[in-house]
């Protein structure tokens, strides 16, 4: 008479195999959610990056233009940038500051061959801009603020560069 003995096959149980689907998932999921996670903070910076450059340009543009006005004689170096909001464009030769009535509200930037711009509507990005000049010494000394505000996958950045501009040479 011949007895089988079943407990000599070996082989995974129900639980076991679902413990290891579980170790697996854990062992993948985590890596996965890292990478993601680097990857909009990748974008992010990225954004914030650009947005700095444009904060910093809108101030450029504003000091170029104070400073085509004390160059060009017999012009106030102040005119065409006295209080108020502005949009600007690095993109025209010469650069420009244009006024209007924008009451503290961020005018788009668009992109144009790689190129950002305001006021020129090609390809609208996620960044707004807002130049605000202020007088602090009438004649002497100007306020500029630029904010760029953006979002990036649903998160919100702003960076604001300010900057005092002198009247630096009497003409």
């Amino acid at each position: 008479m011949t007895i089988s003995n079943h407990s000599k096959n070996k082989g995974f149980t129900l639980i076991e195999t679902l413990v290891a689907i579980a170790i697996l998932l854990t062992a993948v999921v985590g890596p996965i959610s890292l990478i993601g996670d680097a990857m909009h903070k990748m974008y992010y910076a990225k954004d914030e990056m650009i947005a700095i450059n444009l904060a910093q340009e809108g101030i450029e543009v504003v000091r170029a233009k104070r400073d085509s006005n004390m160059l060009n004689g017999g012009v106030p170096w102040d005119d065409g940038i006295t209080g108020g909001d502005y949009i600007v464009d690095s993109s025209s030769v010469p650069p420009t500051v244009t006024a209007g009535a924008y009451s503290g509200v961020k005018q788009p930037v668009y992109l144009d061959n790689g190129f950002y711009k305001q006021g020129s509507f090609v390809e609208a990005t996620q960044f707004t801009r807002l130049v605000t000049i202020t007088s602090v010494v009438a004649g002497k000394e100007s306020k500029v603020t630029s904010t760029v505000e953006w979002k990036t996958g649903g998160q919100a950045g702003t960076i604001t560069v300010t900057e005092n501009l002198f009247r630096w040479a009497i003409l």
